[in-house]
């Protein structure tokens, strides 16, 4: 994760923990609150007093890290108010609801919650609370790599924040814009949301907000190499931050920006007082970068100083789990052995590093695509939630129509015309509202097979869950497009999606043409699979000629190309084996499959060429008679050792069916 993207995450979590802060104090000082609020809703009296106690004991049980506990007071306070027509508690209960899934990761579950808390502080229009949840909102799409999204949801907060001048939301929302603005790279606009934020410091009493201004146009400053400024930015933020997390890696950012412009004294001091602090408070990730930042002071001038940090540095880093520090370390050790004539590990640690920028190359793209991936499926959600609310209309149409049921059998005993005119609108109505019904059964059967094979779909309905199945034979195919990455760097969101989309619509009909299971798809990857859930012999022979379609309709594009649609080589790989197969989930529940099987098909593409069908020893042995294919030999694979490898050419011309094998295909 970028420096730039850690400091404003941590702006958003302090602003969430700030949430808490108006009743830490009660919390502490008056514990016995929750056990009067907890008498006040037992008492039975369902009005509004019960909602806001729900709503304030919420908020208490949340601050003592009862999460479960907090969602289920505002998840009750949410039903009493929408019974009570209290649309102000219903608008804090979401609030809490939302504010609890956040700490538990749900950010689906987020974003449906406080969308719905937006919508009632809209109808109270209660502009400071639209104000916060806008950022709040911002914030999840964020935290999920949709830097455009979150920037709308910034600046209609600061609209709103800003029209009844409310000075905390204000500076809530200011220093969350600039680092967006400083993500993107637009730094002049970054610092006038900074320079905002700047003529409210006076006036605020938050210490927290004025470390992360001074660090956030550190940040920026640095960027833009303007290193005198950006020091002095943070020596603002320095004593500011004496008692926080923030304070190592200020000392880490003053060092590193010191080496830069030749102060090695200074530089070598910062840092050295960033590791010791680090360490002192079990800081591992700090510790990490103030070793690297120490090795890359050592780098021309002490060699055994240089490497010995590193040496360290790389340890902790793979005990983290660091691409970026084990980048950074392999990047100084290649230029301190450079620098005193081994050319040699010079090189081999120059490999390294170009082996980990790959990776967080690939990270990054990966994180472009999980914000794109996030707002579909806050979309999907959206969709369902619509859905429901159609179920609750036909709920409604069904106790309307039962009281037109009993009106007309009262009128039926008095007036016998009245009850022949009410039995024809009544079987008229009925006969509406069952098509009603029947249409939304089929459409709730039909998305229900978009996500499910049909067997396992009717086990679902019947059962309510799904038993896993071991099947002994099965092939699978992974496929991707070679230098999707570089694409996505370059291209518009929208162009890619819609690139995507259409490979991947075309490699449904292909999937559905030969009977095969698609898994599902990951970023640019496709997953499908053949022998499931009906186990069958000819699996291996449909997925080969379903690859080479698959090969076929890139082509196709190459030759004839599609407005908006960009050209990309596909790998293919291929492997049979046993699988077991099952739904996991509840909510997003999906059907997939595990086992050794999976993991080879994986390598297989992984190890393929652009345009090539690799297959492993295990398909080559099923197909051998009928498809044409050449041996590469033993590849190393990982975590795998070496395994036989073939690429399929094409099908032999097979004039008389001789093995089973070749009455299949």
């Amino acid at each position: 994760m970028k420096e730039y993207r850690k400091v404003r995450i941590r702006l958003f979590t302090g602003l969430l923990l700030g949430l808490l802060a108006g009743i830490a104090f009660n919390v502490h000082a008056q514990t016995r609150e929750i056990d009067s609020l907890q008498q006040v809703i037992a008492s039975g009296k369902q009005d509004i007093s019960k909602v806001n106690s729900l709503n304030a004991l919420s908020l208490a049980v949340l601050s003592q890290e009862d999460i479960e506990g907090a969602i289920r007071y505002a998840e009750e306070a949410d039903e009493l108010a929408e019974i009570l027509k209290y649309t102000e508690g219903q608008a804090l209960a979401q609030k809490y609801i939302g504010l609890g899934n956040y700490y538990q990761g749900n950010y689906l579950a987020v974003m449906d919650h406080w969308t719905q808390s937006l919508e009632s502080f809209e109808k109270v229009r209660d502009t400071s609370g639209m104000a916060n949840i806008l950022n709040n909102l911002g914030g999840v799409y964020l935290s999920q790599g949709g830097s455009d999204k979150a920037l709308d949801y910034y600046l209609r907060s600061l609209y709103f924040a800003e029209k009844i001048g409310d000075t905390m939301r204000i500076t809530s929302v200011l220093p969350n814009i600039g680092a967006v603005y400083g993500d993107l790279k637009d730094y002049d606009k970054a610092l006038e949301y900074f320079e905002q934020l700047e003529t409210y410091l006076p006036y605020i009493s938050n210490p927290q907000i004025a470390t992360y201004y001074y660090m956030g146009i550190g940040e920026i400053f640095n960027k833009r190499e303007d290193y005198d400024r950006a020091l002095e930015a943070y020596q603002w933020a320095l004593p500011l931050s004496e008692n926080t997390s923030d304070y190592t890696h200020i000392l880490k950012e003053m060092g590193t920006i010191e080496n830069k412009i030749g102060n090695r004294n200074k530089a070598e001091e910062y840092l050295t007082l960033s590791y010791k602090t680090a360490r002192e408070k079990k800081q591992q990730l700090e510790t990490l970068n103030a070793l690297i930042g120490l090795g890359t002071v050592y780098q021309k001038t002490d060699f055994s100083k240089a490497v010995g940090l590193y040496a360290e540095a790389e340890v902790l880093a793979k005990e983290l789990g660091s691409d970026k520090g084990l980048r950074d370390i392999y990047e100084g050790l290649s230029a301190t052995y450079s620098a005193f004539g081994n050319y040699r590990k010079a090189f081999e640690y120059q490999n390294l590093f170009l082996a980990q920028k790959d990776i967080l190359y690939n990270l990054e793209t990966d994180d472009k695509i999980r914000g794109l991936q996030f707002d579909f499926e806050n979309q999907q959600n959206q969709d369902k939630i619509d859905l429901l609310n159609k179920e609750k209309e036909i709920a409604a149409l069904q106790a309307k129509r039962q009281k037109y049921v009993i009106y007309g059998t009262i009128i039926s005993l008095i007036l016998v015309f009245v009850m022949a005119v009410g039995a024809y609108s009544r079987y008229k109505y009925v006969k509406k509202t069952n098509k009603i019904i029947a249409d939304e059964r089929d459409r709730s059967d039909k998305l229900l097979l978009n996500i499910l094979p049909e067997e396992t779909a009717e086990e679902l309905k019947q059962n309510g869950k799904v038993a896993a199945k071991r099947f002994e034979s099965v092939t699978i195919l992974f496929s991707d497009f070679q230098g999707f990455t570089s694409h996505a760097q370059n291209l518009s969101p929208e162009i890619l999606v819609k690139s995507v989309d259409y490979y991947f619509s075309r490699f449904d009909e292909i999937m559905d043409k030969y009977e095969l299971e698609k898994i599902k798809t990951v970023g640019d990857a496709y997953m499908c699979a053949g022998g499931l859930p009906f186990p069958t012999t000819d699996h291996p022979f449909k997925m080969v000629e379903a690859a080479f379609e698959m090969a076929a309709v890139m082509e196709e594009i190459k030759r004839e190309p599609k407005e908006g649609i960009v050209p990309f080589e596909v790998r293919i790989g291929i492997n049979t084996g046993t699988v077991v197969a099952g739904v996991v989930g509840l909510n997003k529940f999906a059907y997939d499959i595990w086992g050794d099987a999976v993991n080879v098909a994986s390598r297989m593409e992984s190890l393929s060429e652009p345009g090539r069908i690799n297959i492993s020893e295990n398909t080559y042995q099923r197909i051998k008679e009928v498809y044409d294919c050449v041996s590469r030999g033993k590849v190393l694979v990982k975590n795998k050792g070496e395994m036989e490898m073939y690429f399929v050419e094409k099908r032999k011309i097979i004039r008389h069916a001789k093995s089973k094998e070749e009455v299949n295909a």
